[in-house]
């Protein structure tokens, strides 16, 4: 699939919210339905926890690939400089070209401050702090936000939909 670059304000149409819903209200709610039930399926937070834990992991041994996994084929990933890319290879692709300029992880977290169910899907949101090391460097820190949209596929398989990093 070919790598395409758009900018930021063209990108940020591919964030998926239901109308009348606002990014402030996703901001504002929690995992919990009015009734104390858990809105977020189990399967779904397990999908998503180990995603996470397997996204730390490929960033500290450069796998791109692994990083792209999650990914659905017609996803939509912006990361925070603007650049948008569609579809699981061009992921790998942007992820590869990352890590030959900023270097790998060395340590850091990824911090879900938020996670809900709106309709079919599930809104993700948080925070990252990590330390990148390229060869012949001092480490570097980036920080920033992300909110990822995860929907289910026809076999009830968890796959991220669109995805959007944020700098600090």
């Amino acid at each position: 699939m070919e790598q395409t670059t758009k900018p930021l304000f063209v990108a940020m149409r591919a964030i998926v919210i239901p109308a009348g819903l606002t990014i402030g209200s996703l901001m504002c709610a929690d995992a919990r339905s009015r009734d104390g039930k858990a809105s977020v399926p189990s399967e779904a937070r397990r999908t998503i926890e180990r995603a996470n834990a397997e996204w730390l992991d490929a960033m500290k041994s450069e796998d791109a690939a692994a990083i792209a996994k999650p990914f659905d084929d017609r996803s939509v990933f912006v990361s925070s400089t603007g650049e948008s890319v569609t579809g699981r290879a061009a992921i790998t692709m942007l992820m590869k070209e990352r890590f030959a300029k900023e270097g790998h992880l060395v340590d850091g977290e990824i911090v879900q401050d938020g996670l809900t169910s709106v309709g079919s899907m599930i809104y993700e949101w948080g925070h990252v702090d990590l330390q990148l090391q390229r060869a012949g460097a001092s480490p570097t820190t980036v920080k920033g936000r992300y909110m990822t949209v995860w929907s289910a596929d026809t076999s009830g398989h968890w796959t991220i939909l669109r995805n959007l990093s944020l700098p600090f």
